[in-house]
């Protein structure tokens, strides 16, 4: 992948290279963070997941492997940035029955079927229609009819921008966003502060009525949507608990 060919979405490349080089070991969410270990034990349980298949995208740096492997699932997890990649595999180097792949979720499919799929402020990463139908619908193919998916602390808004989206040039357009300009970032790690000096990332909200269109056009049936609690992860989020509609093919 050359540098003309990479997406927006590999910045976040960048970024785990600069908290790396600054001395933190973990940018996102931590294998201790409560709220996602009790959504994912309530989720495995209600979906009878432990010894099952279950596969993560965006999986970052494989704190929820790490969360779902000890809730007894068999956990592979996908994600374009390779340093994040590499940390994962060392986080998740004592499950056994947990594996790591670099795969670039909006133009590549995963081989064969998962029973479950996870997605941790993933979807809201993506910023054009076409990139975020194309990983949607490559999310419900590698699934197993009626399988869940639960798309994680997304970023929500009531008021986000509801028209069509084209390029990321088009985006920054619409929110006036400085997405090359280096600014400090703060990340925690074991009671420790690190600054890190990167840009903003592009990161596209949606609203309630046009988080569920898109799963439904994508071959999802929405169960559950539930607007959460600010945190310091997103201030604005909710998490949307899908299952694969039988009819989709």
């Amino acid at each position: 992948m050359n540098a003309k060919s990479k997406p927006y979405y590999f910045a976040y490349e960048k970024r785990y290279q600069a908290v790396y080089a600054s001395g933190a070991t973990l940018w996102g969410h931590t294998p201790d963070d409560e709220i996602l270990i009790k959504t994912l034990a309530g989720w495995v349980t209600q979906n009878n997941l432990q010894g099952k298949r279950v596969v993560e995208y965006a999986c970052g740096e494989g704190s929820v492997g790490v969360i779902l492997s000890r809730l007894g699932c068999q956990y592979h997890g996908i994600d374009i940035a390779p340093s994040a990649i590499e940390r994962a595999k060392q986080l998740l180097f004592e499950y056994p029955f947990a594996s790591i792949s670099l795969l670039d979720m909006v133009t590549e499919c995963m081989d064969g079927e998962f029973d479950a799929a996870i997605d941790v402020s993933g979807l809201h990463m993506l910023i054009t229609d076409t990139d975020r139908k194309n990983y949607l619908e490559n999310v419900n193919v590698s699934l197993t009819q009626g399988a869940p998916a639960l798309f994680f602390r997304e970023s929500f808004s009531k008021n986000a921008y509801s028209g069509k989206v084209s390029s990321i040039a088009e985006w920054k357009t619409i929110t006036g966003d400085d997405f090359e300009t280096p600014d400090v970032r703060l990340v925690i790690n074991n009671g420790i502060t690190y600054s890190v000096n990167i840009p903003l990332i592009p990161a596209r909200a949606k609203n309630k009525a046009d988080y569920i269109t898109e799963m439904t056009e994508s071959g999802f049936i929405v169960d559950q949507f539930i607007d959460m609690d600010p945190s310091r992860e997103i201030w604005n989020a909710a998490s949307i608990y899908v299952h694969k509609d039988v009819r989709y093919d």
